[in-house]
């Protein structure tokens, strides 16, 4: 490379290569405390400069060769963030601003004004952009990994003309200040919002962070739709509907129980339906041409059907890879509303009448005994269509199960049984992602609004006495230096003393057994202040960290108020839509990083511990959920009080009578606070016409519902909880006071945002331990963080064990060097029993008001099995019995270049769903 060779700085001027430079920049960066080569670190970056490159450019490169070396040492990867982080605070501005108004002043490629943030948010950011600079910290944004802001960068931060104008922190802070910007308290609850969401306690769903502040604000990510009726108007208005919604990014869940089956006939035109199938595949077309946002990615709809419905063997064909293509619908997603009847025929091995709707109505619209009595009076009176052996349909769902990994099973008597909205009436679907359980109609559109708890960030050291302990140890005793670790990890002083001579240590056993009455055999032996622990699982259980309860008890009532801000902001695409969120008032909470909390607690996924832990966040979240619900409903039955004495003088008034109308008009009004009193509640007509003056603050449905008469979900699931929370008191105020929100817990998938906050998805197990990432930069072989930690600790991490590890597919059970405590802990999910999954799907269920989005795995699915997982969550009770269905491919594709004898591991793509995702 000649002298001559020049880079172009940030500014636009160039000038000399200097190696020294980049070397001094990694090396400032990576604060020369890192464990990080970089001398072959420079190397490898000079090997890839170019004459002319941009300094920008040479950061790119540098973050990448980091990352890439990520499984050399976890300190590559912090160094990649930092690297990419401080390249991309060069290339942006820190004054909020200046970023605002080019966002703001944005114009076209046809010289157009068309600003990408509402006149509103910018000039609310215009009159307050001193206080708001105030608030940032940048330095929050190294707390984002690589692949997480790899993540920002791609589809999050705002950008113009393709260049990124956004910080993270900037994103964050537009989120905050769009839902509090009316808020007469705004200063302390932008400030409040910003700071956890920086700090990455929770965020919230993927639209809100996509459309917050927009001109457009749709940030809400799932819309439950009913089919309005079975007639071409009906069916082509729903699809109309479906259209706008996902123009909007909307994901859709549609119910089509009233649709007729094939060769039922049509009266208009004395002709015969030609079923759900051609129906369907004008929504696969749809969903693919009227993509999300304007070509972000393609819609998805996902189709919930009954199994009595005549067409339901068509229907379940309809995801398959092969077969006839007029037959297929592959950009749809399939899901059945199951009956416990249909269960209970499969089980007792008898028939199954299938039926059309048309000659059979009223089915989709009960359930329990109801719908028994109504299915075996059909059934008597000869209308089925077809009968069939209930298991033939079974067989069908698990074959497609096995190839398609659908269609999702969600049983409708739970869904109905337990959800606090069953006073509006029969539930007949969920959403794309299974997890919001609202009732819809053919004029009521549901709608979920999304936020999920980073639950690892809730994790805090446990206070303990323990200032210098003995440890006696013997070379080569693995749980020796896992003690060790420990006492340093938790900054505990420790003398060693080695017991290597045998003989010194059988008298050591006799002496400590006979001092502390305790048979001793085995080291290390750990003593603090003369006084006995015991071994190294008796520390761990001492000094691990521990579960902040409180604090997320208060973070859950802070996003609960962030989502009933939501309701009232959002852009919603259809009047239906509006007029559904209006009156019922849903959101959906949920949780991303169990696996990544319990790595840090020191538990087992597969363990009693594990499931107490949780069943407590649950109980947290849903007691705080409630408590702030009720608190919104009584602080806005005060101001209810004071503007409902000049609507009964008739000095302010409904626009129209539509149920969801929160516009009015004011007549003779000349009291201003009064004014500014209707403007801060904004109550809708409904609320006024079905007027509950003892409760006038909670949302316009709530009489009649279980939580109205004190009924909780807990008391539907039959579960006591613990006396953690006064659940007693709080249902005594929920009377009194009401809810402003009819659900609130909705655990959801959380592809997208938990690789923003740095977590494994939701509250699922490890999928593996080792995988591949493919960015836009390329592919990244990557390691469970937590496990490769404590391997760099022990001195056991290196390529025999990581290509051992591969070898075993993200397994670390046959690598025999790593101790049994760690091969229990970093178990992935196929090697943890369904039954437990199900069984923590289940605990935590009896805190759940809406569903959670429950994927299943199995390496190698049979009907056996699969009978026995898919009844086995039937009986549990849960709503949703299953989301995806996981399996592993017998002989898997070569995913990444390993040696000839290793085999592949798992792949994480880059392209997640956004759908649902919090």
């Amino acid at each position: 490379m000649s002298m001559e060779e020049q880079v172009i700085k940030r500014n636009g001027k160039k000038e000399t290569m200097s190696f020294d430079k980049i070397a001094r920049r990694t090396m400032l960066l990576g604060k020369n405390e890192l464990n990080i080569n970089y001398s072959s670190l420079s190397k490898k970056i000079i090997e890839r400069l170019y004459d002319g490159i941009s300094t920008s450019i040479i950061d790119e490169l540098t973050a990448q060769q980091c990352a890439s070396l990520a499984t050399t040492h976890t300190d590559y990867g912090v160094l990649a963030s930092r690297i990419l982080v401080s390249n991309h605070q060069k290339n942006t501005e820190d004054d909020y601003l200046s970023v605002v108004s080019q966002l703001y002043d944005y114009t076209d490629g046809n010289g157009k004004h068309s600003p990408l943030v509402s006149k509103k948010f910018y000039d609310f950011v215009v009159k307050n952009c001193e206080t708001i600079n105030s608030w940032f910290d940048y330095t929050r944004d190294y707390l984002i990994d690589y692949f997480g802001f790899k993540t920002l960068e791609r589809a999050y931060l705002m950008r113009t003309d393709g260049i990124i104008q956004e910080r993270p922190q900037h994103m964050w802070m537009r989120v905050a200040i769009a839902i509090h910007i009316d808020n007469p308290d705004w200063k302390n609850k932008i400030k409040e919002t910003y700071d956890l969401m920086s700090l990455k306690y929770f965020t919230h769903a993927t639209p809100t962070l996509f459309n917050a502040g927009t001109n457009r604000e749709q940030m809400s990510s799932c819309y439950l739709l009913a089919m309005e009726q079975d007639s071409i108007q009906g069916i082509f208005n729903t699809l109309t509907d479906c259209a706008k919604i996902s123009k909007w990014a909307g994901g859709i869940g549609l119910h089509i129980h009233n649709i007729r089956s094939k060769g039922s006939q049509i009266r208009g035109t004395n002709g015969t339906s030609n079923g759900i199938v051609p129906m369907l595949r004008c929504f696969n077309s749809t969903a693919r041409y009227v993509d999300q946002g304007g070509g972000k990615r393609a819609g998805s709809f996902a189709i919930y059907l009954e199994p009595w419905h005549a067409d339901i063997q068509s229907f379940l064909d309809m995801k398959k890879n092969h077969g006839d293509e007029e037959q297929r619908g592959r950009d749809l997603f399939y899901a059945l509303w199951i009956p416990d009847l249909f269960m209970k025929r499969v089980k007792e091995d008898k028939e199954w009448s299938l039926m059309c709707p048309d000659k059979s109505p009223g089915l989709a619209d009960v359930y329990g005994n109801d719908f028994k009595v109504l299915y075996e009076k059909y059934e008597k009176e000869n209308r089925a269509i077809k009968v069939v052996k209930a298991r033939d349909i079974w067989y069908k769902i698990l074959d497609s199960q096995i190839e398609t990994g659908t269609p999702y099973m969600l049983y409708k008597n739970a869904c109905n049984y337990k959800s606090n909205q069953k006073n509006l009436g029969t539930i007949k679907s969920s959403n794309l992602c299974t997890e919001i359980i609202e009732y819809s109609d053919e004029n009521e559109t549901a709608v979920c609004n999304l936020a999920s708890i980073g639950l690892s960030n809730f994790v805090v050291p446990k206070k303990h006495e323990i200032q210098e302990l003995i440890i006696y140890t013997k070379a080569d005793c693995v749980y020796c230096k896992l003690a060790k670790q420990l006492c340093k990890t938790k900054n505990i002083r420790y003398t060693e003393i080695h017991c290597d001579n045998d003989d010194y240590r059988k008298e050591l056993y006799n002496t400590l057994s006979e001092k502390y009455n305790k048979e001793i055999k085995s080291v290390p032996q750990i003593i603090n202040s003369n006084n006995y622990i015991g071994g190294y699982s008796e520390l761990n259980e001492l000094v691990s960290d521990v579960f902040d309860y409180e604090k997320l008890h208060k973070v859950t009532k802070i996003v609960t108020r962030n989502l009933n801000s939501i309701i009232d902001k959002n852009f919603y695409p259809t009047e239906k839509t509006k007029r559904s969120n209006f009156l019922h008032r849903p959101v959906g909470i949920g949780v991303q990083g169990l696996a990544d909390t319990y790595a840090k607690m020191n538990v087992h996924f597969h363990s009693e511990k594990a499931k107490q832990i949780n069943k407590n966040i649950f109980e947290t979240i849903y007691h705080g959920a409630l408590q702030s619900s009720m608190e919104m409903s009584k602080e806005r039955h005060e101001k209810m009080a004071e503007i409902l004495p000049a609507y009964n003088d008739k000095f302010w008034t409904f626009k129209d009578s539509k149920p969801e109308c929160n516009t009015y008009m004011v007549k003779n009004l000349k009291d201003e606070t009064i004014n500014k009193k209707i403007r801060e509640v904004s109550p809708i007509y409904n609320e006024i016409k079905n007027l509950d003056e003892v409760r006038l603050g909670c949302y316009s449905s709530f009489e009649g519902s279980p939580a109205s008469k004190g009924i909780l979900q807990f008391d539907m699931w039959g579960v006591t909880p613990s006396d953690r929370y006064d659940w007693e008191k709080l249902k005594r105020n929920i009377r009194i006071h009401g809810l402003r929100n009819s659900l609130l817990v909705a655990p959801m998938p959380t592809a997208s945002t938990s690789q923003i906050l740095g977590n494994n998805e939701c509250f699922e197990p490890f999928t593996s331990n080792i995988y591949v990432r493919r960015t836009l930069a390329g592919e990244f072989i990557m390691v469970n963080k937590f496990l490769l930690k404590e391997l760099i600790d022990l001195n056991l991490w290196n390529e025999d064990v990581k290509n051992q590890i591969i070898r075993d597919g993200g397994s670390i059970q046959n690598v025999k060097q790593i101790p049994s405590a760690l091969r229990k802990k970093y178990k992935i999910v196929w090697e943890i029993p369904m039954k437990h999954i199900l069984e923590m799907a289940a605990d935590r269920g009896a805190y759940i008001c809406q569903s959670q989005s429950t994927n299943l795995w199995m390496k190698n699915p049979t009907y056996e099995k699969l009978t026995a997982m898919h009844f086995f969550a039937w009986k549990k009770g849960l709503k949703t019995g299953i989301y995806y269905l996981r399996t592993k491919a017998k002989a898997a594709p070569q995913q990444f270049t390993i040696e000839p004898d290793k085999k592949p591991t798992n792949v994480d793509d880059e392209e997640e769903c956004l759908m649902c995702g919090s």
